[in-house]
């Protein structure tokens, strides 16, 4: 696997940006370390198909670590980027990675997916959605938004944190000495990971499997993501 780490890449970013949530994670000593490998999890999942995406869309992709490592890993796919950044950040990366890395990535700023997008119904083979629905007021609208725009028998991958009490705790700890913005998470309409299970079972899309992040035979207290392969 082809792969961009976290701090190589944001140093290809102008240091004005150097504090803005989407860094956060991976900045944080052994917590960022596991939360890239879940980049790096998720794409050698799809490496061990031999599948070929055309069309691929990861949704509040930030600054789009994610979107490069799956773009250099699958050059020919075309690859979209939505997220709710202004225009500076996103011609700032997009700059960087055609500077630094020779790729191309189609940023759309400014976008919010529990809205109706400018995408055509049945637009993307593959689409990503990760540790952003649990931000939204309403994930329900965001996934019926991105079950819209998926093409028949096409594939969304979502996690979402499941915010157990080991977490809790870190998070209260880690934000009384944190130098960068984190997220809350589960502020909208749906409250927890097992309400967001529940829509997901609510719509018209198969759910192929459901697996814990980082260890799916460890308890759930253990785990810090929940990962969802879904099919339309």
């Amino acid at each position: 696997m082809k792969k961009v780490t976290p701090k190589v890449f944001r140093s290809y970013i102008p240091k004005r940006f150097h504090l803005y949530s989407g860094f956060g994670p991976y900045i944080i000593p052994l917590f960022g370390k596991m939360y890239f490998g879940r980049i790096k999890r998720i794409i050698k999942f799809f490496l061990k198909f031999d599948l070929k995406f055309s069309k691929v869309l990861e949704v509040g992709g930030g600054f789009g670590l994610f979107s490069t490592n799956f773009k250099l890993n699958f050059p020919e796919s075309d690859f979209y980027l939505l997220d709710l950044y202004p225009y500076d950040v996103f011609k700032a990366v997009e700059n960087a990675i055609k500077t630094k890395l020779n790729l191309k990535i189609n940023y759309l700023f400014e976008c919010d997916i529990q809205k109706k997008t400018t995408f055509k119904d049945n637009s993307f083979d593959l689409i990503f959605a990760l540790d952003v629905l649990e931000h939204l007021e309403d994930s329900n609208l965001a996934l019926n938004e991105l079950i819209r725009i998926t093409k028949q028998e096409g594939l969304i991958f979502i996690s979402v944190p499941t915010e157990g009490k080991l977490i809790q705790i870190f998070r209260r700890l880690y934000n009384k000495v944190k130098t960068v913005e984190t997220n809350p998470h589960w502020l909208g309409k749906i409250k927890s990971e097992k309400e967001f299970y529940q829509c997901l079972k609510n719509l018209r899309v198969n759910i192929l499997w459901k697996k814990r992040y980082p260890y799916n035979f460890l308890p759930k207290v253990f785990s810090y993501d929940i990962f969802y392969l879904i099919q339309k």
